[in-house]
């Protein structure tokens, strides 16, 4: 479990644009955090909870360095996380349609579909209503299905 917990935040702070190194440290960080404070996490809410602690260690990371926030659009996904889309051989066309997003539906992309989290987990995370993020999600598929649709016929 841990071990899952650290992979999602480490390749969430990569996709923000953290080098390696840096988001290793932030992600062990992280999880020390979330242990120290387990108790008082809600039940199915871990996951959001170790995502929000990384980036408020990020943003920790860059005041004390004073760097430039960069944001990374998804450009490489890992290949075992494409669990609903893995009937579709050329991943290059998945990207170009992600790719075409806007950068918010990029994020929601990210993650319901490569840190696989639940519809509750991603509402907790946004500060947002978990029927919200259901229409969101529906239309993110909605809009994904078209663009794929569009990539295969060019």
């Amino acid at each position: 479990m841990w071990q899952d917990l650290y992979k999602a935040a480490f390749y969430y702070l990569l996709k923000l644009g953290v080098p390696q190194a840096d988001a290793e440290d932030i992600a062990q960080e992280a999880l020390l955090s979330t242990y120290l404070n387990l108790d008082g996490i809600q039940e199915g809410k871990l996951k959001a909870y170790v995502l929000t602690a990384a980036r408020n260690k990020y943003t920790d990371y860059l005041r004390k360095t004073k760097k430039d926030v960069a944001v990374s659009i998804i450009n490489v996904f890992p290949q075992s996380t494409f669990s609903e889309f893995q009937q579709i051989e050329n991943k290059e066309v998945i990207k170009k349609a992600v790719n075409r997003l806007t950068l918010n539906e990029q994020k929601l992309f990210y993650l319901k579909f490569i840190l696989e989290m639940s519809n509750e987990e991603i509402s907790s995370y946004l500060k947002t209503n978990s029927n919200t993020v259901k229409t969101m999600v529906w239309r993110l598929r909605k809009k994904l299905k078209e663009y794929l649709k569009e990539e295969e016929k060019s």
